[in-house]
């Protein structure tokens, strides 16, 4: 028989090895819309394309020459119960293996899809997902790609992706998680090894988590994706179906699920690991290494050396040549490093633990001192590992590297040095604003100092906004992108989200980025950030020096969560807006607290139209223009509402500002 003659047959040959079978794995928990899966022997899915059940394990795609594989839940799930009524959140976790085979699989989907009858899919790199939408097709996954798309090179090949009716993610990462510390592990998909996801959403924050790990590992407490999103008109539909899509090209790859559970509106249920067919997986396994192997001997080892060391060759010779090309790219859009790794190396005492500033997802932060001018320097050590791509730090350095303002943190330069990227910053010796906000052991910032950093962050904000010789749009303002210098004054740092853009032209960027609590309601629904958007930020911004209270978190009395925009206007309509005044404060002057938290209320305004441009906030600020009366209701309008609205007028010479009560 063919080398490959008997391999169609080899999901029949395991199935016959298996006869145990475990008629308690699979279990559909009528009236609770939740599923649960501890295999799927006897399973009530819906399977076309290459998809099969063998035995506990359900197998996407075991077949070569391009095939595509789907498996839903048989019966539609109804996210919204009563028509208009509220939306349904809900979680998930599967198990899953990638790959076993010579040539590694291509990735799988978690899908939640209007129908469960996909035709309009292709092979390969697209996972078996539709390549387009339309109106009686929509869709909602999440991807665990393991193949590079020749059409986007930046894509990492090895991620995690968040799709919504588009093969185009609108979030990723490269796989991994977490761990206990902070520190990110990568995983690769395409090992073979079983790896679990959990997908979160609550359908009321319109906050979606994606965490992975290794099998039988505890879910992370980091997430690895958590981005808004607003899945409403999608889950608002009367049925959806849930399941799973994968794809093979033109060789056999291997997508099998081992184990799924899934739950409206609460956590879905744990899987149980010793119910799962990792057994069943490792002799797929076995048979197909004996496959290979009859191959190879066929081949021959006069043939296979020459070969494997041509092979070894190309490789090298193309990561060469690709490193070449991103450092050329680096070059061109950076220019050359302003430093080299020596110096900083010297400079930091070779990166000792003593001169760690601080930690986050994109690595350390160490200061260091200059040894040829003495200069005091702080250096952002980004890892390979970073939450941030290549492209974010480009930007920061191509942005960064250009401005000069007496608010904004000042980019030295950079340097790179094998897969490490470092960017060497002005030393901000007083570290950012958030820890004088919320650390107990740091001093309390009086009155003084917090109106200084606020309008130090309102000029560098002006200045990127209106000033500068392209418009520059941050998209991450927040008190922990605030640094104190040596006079304790604010100047705004991290520009890795920043995008710029032409006077007088819209902006083109279309993916939501910022933190949550600063993000304007336009952005989260629509996804387009503009200068609005960052005053919207600014706002909450200037309220939260104010208070000293985070923009979103729990209430004193440990009750409910709160917003802190909401309560500081509810404040106001109970007749004391300065009321919202952190208690720490001893003093302050009143006039001007009423005045930043009001300015702050109307920049975080819902309708983008209705919040001053910076040249105004700062006009306001410095008493150069006054802000006119106007009531909290004018807060309120309702963008659906079809009311008669002043809209802002926006320049340098305007001194007064009308807001027509347009309230609910």
């Amino acid at each position: 028989m063919a080398p490959f003659a008997w391999r169609p047959y080899l999901p029949i040959l395991v199935f016959l090895c298996h006869t145990a079978a475990h008629l308690h794995a699979s279990e559909v928990i009528p009236g609770t819309d939740e599923l649960v899966y501890n295999g799927f022997f006897k399973a009530d899915l819906n399977l076309d394309g290459s998809a099969l059940l063998i035995n506990d394990l359900l197998s996407l795609t075991n077949m070569p020459d391009g095939t595509n594989g789907h498996a839903f839940c048989s019966y539609p799930l109804s996210f919204q119960r009563i028509p208009g009524g509220s939306i349904s959140s809900f979680s998930t976790t599967f198990v899953v293996t990638i790959g076993f085979r010579r040539y590694k699989g291509h990735g799988l989907a978690f899908m939640l899809s209007s129908t469960n009858d996909i035709s309009d899919n292709s092979a390969g790199q697209f996972l078996g997902l539709p390549s387009s939408s339309s109106d009686d097709h929509v869709f909602f996954a999440v991807e665990l790609d393991t193949v590079l798309n020749p059409e986007f090179k930046d894509i990492d090949n090895n991620h995690v992706g968040i799709n919504v009716d588009s093969l185009l993610s609108v979030e990723s990462h490269t796989a991994g998680f977490y761990d206990s510390s902070g520190d990110f592990k990568s995983v690769e998909l395409r090992s073979g090894k079983p790896v679990q996801v959990w997908v979160d959403y609550d359908s009321k924050s319109y906050r979606l988590n994606v965490t992975l790990a290794l099998y039988s590992m505890p879910k992370p407490e980091l997430p690895l994706l958590s981005t808004p999103l607003n899945l409403s008109s999608l889950l608002s539909l009367s049925s959806l179906y849930a399941g799973f899509s994968a794809a093979s090209d033109k060789f056999t790859s291997d997508h099998y699920v081992l184990g799924w559970s899934f739950k409206l509106d609460g956590e879905a249920q744990p899987l149980d690991y010793s119910q799962l067919p990792l057994g069943l997986v490792k002799d797929l396994k076995h048979h197909s290494r004996f496959q290979y192997s009859g191959e190879m001997t066929i081949l021959g080892a006069p043939t296979i050396i020459p070969a494997v060391v041509l092979i070894a060759l190309a490789v090298l010779i193309c990561r060469y040549l690709r490193n070449r090309k991103e450092d050329k790219e680096f070059e061109i859009m950076c220019g050359p490093p302003s430093f080299t790794y020596k110096e900083l190396f010297t400079a930091t005492d070779g990166f000792n633990d003593k001169l760690l500033l601080g930690k986050g997802g994109f690595g350390r932060v160490y200061e260091g001192v200059l040894s040829n001018s003495a200069q005091s320097i702080a250096i952002k050590r980004v890892s390979p590992e970073s939450k941030q791509g290549k492209r974010e730090f480009m930007a920061e350095i191509a942005i960064l590297g250009r401005v000069r303002h007496r608010n904004l943190v000042q980019l030295l330069g950079y340097c790179r040095y094998k897969k490490e990227l470092l960017l060497v910053y002005d030393c901000m010796p007083n570290g950012s604003l958030d820890k004088y906000l919320y650390n107990k052991g740091k001093p309390v910032l009086d009155w003084a100092q917090r109106l200084s950093i606020i309008k130090g962050v309102a000029s560098g904000l002006c200045y990127l906004h209106e000033d500068w010789e392209r418009v520059i749009i941050h998209r991450d303002i927040k008190a922990s992108n605030v640094l104190l210098d040596n006079s304790m004054k604010g100047r705004l740092s991290d520009f890795g989200l920043a995008r710029f853009h032409d006077h007088g032209v819209d902006a083109h960027t279309t993916r939501v980025a910022g933190t949550w609590g600063y993000i304007a309601p336009e952005l989260a629904r629509l996804g387009k950030a503009t200068k609005a958007t960052d005053v919207f930020a600014f706002g909450i911004f200037m309220i939260e020096v104010v208070c000293g209270r985070q923009p979103i978190g729990m209430a004193v009395d440990g009750g409910e969560p709160f917003v802190l925009a909401d309560w500081v206007l509810s404040m106001w309509k109970s007749g004391s807006v300065t009321g919202a005044v952190d208690p720490k404060l001893e003093d302050y002057d009143q006039e001007d607290a009423e005045l930043v938290l009001k300015l702050g209320l109307l920049c975080s305004h819902s309708l983008p139209k209705l919040r001053p441009c910076m040249r105004l906030v700062m006009l306001y600020l410095e008493r150069g223009a006054r802000l006119n009366e106007f009531c909290p209701a004018s807060l309120s309008v309702d963008p659906d509402e079809d009311k008669e609205i002043d809209h802002v007028l926006c320049s340098s010479g305007a001194s007064t500002i009308t807001v027509l009560s347009g309230g609910r």
